[in-house]
């Protein structure tokens, strides 16, 4: 099963839609999102897709964004949240504070040993690497608003393969 990992949206629908096509293209039908979506209507673009997400620093329309979700079978949740997909096991963290403080919190969670995949994002810069049997992954930032470059993650659950797509 390949899902798309998306991070840091920051209300840049365009982004959003060509995200939404772009994985269109390649059969995927589900989406993490690791948070700072921002408000209700960029969220709705993701809707058709099976939807695992958590809310960021920069969401404040919890409320609003939690109703949208819910009315599209849609899953948001306080950070950090661990579920299951395909036999495996995730946390997905937005981040907070510093990059430094993101990632050591990412690689206690990761050194922890008790998932398969530790995703997250706030931090806006890729990172792809393995602690033991955990793979940790930030997509990059779908906005493109810092680094100037958009991207997101193409995720292989069986495989623990990652794509980065830059568009």
């Amino acid at each position: 099963m390949q899902v798309a990992v998306v991070s840091d949206t920051h209300d840049n629908q365009d982004a959003a839609r060509e995200i939404v096509k772009l994985i269109g293209k390649r059969g995927i039908d589900t989406v993490i999102h690791l948070g700072d979506i921002v408000s209700p209507f960029t969220l709705g673009l993701f809707s058709r897709l099976n939807y695992y997400g958590v809310f960021g620093n920069n969401d404040g329309e919890r409320l609003l964004l939690k109703k949208i979700a819910d009315e599209h079978g849609m899953v948001i949740e306080e950070q950090p949240f661990i579920f299951e997909l395909d036999g495996k096991k995730f946390l997905i963290y937005h981040g907070s504070g510093s990059v430094e403080k993101t990632r050591r919190i990412v690689e206690s969670f990761a050194e922890s040993n008790a998932y398969d995949f530790v995703l997250y994002g706030h931090t806006h810069i890729i990172d792809v690497r393995r602690i033991d049997s955990t793979l940790i992954l930030n997509p990059g930032e779908a906005c493109g608003y810092l680094s100037g470059t958009r991207s997101f993650a193409v995720l292989d659950i069986a495989k623990g393969n990652v794509d980065i797509v830059e568009f």
